[in-house]
């Protein structure tokens, strides 16, 4: 990447977070393979379900949110988060 250009807002997030990353990259291949399979969300049967790694350490066990779920379960953890802090 030149000098000139800046990394972008996901390029940053991706390398503050590898293991998040890793685990991402692993679940793709895993659904590309079959190994996985997609579910709906979990509450409301959206098809449209994003998946929410709980623990990075296990990739291939997560929960299926529809977006706005989602967003919302991370914004919660970051509040306990910062909490605790």
């Amino acid at each position: 990447m030149s000098e000139a250009t800046k990394p972008s807002r996901q390029q940053k997030w991706s390398d503050a977070h590898p293991q998040e990353r890793w685990a991402h990259s692993a679940l793709r291949s895993a659904l590309r393979r079959g190994l996985v399979e997609k579910k709906p969300f979990e509450v409301c049967g959206d098809d449209k379900a994003d998946a929410h790694h709980p623990d990075y350490d296990r990739p291939m066990l997560v929960r299926w949110l529809c977006r706005k779920h989602h967003k919302e379960e991370h914004r919660k953890l970051k509040e306990a988060s910062n909490a605790r802090t």
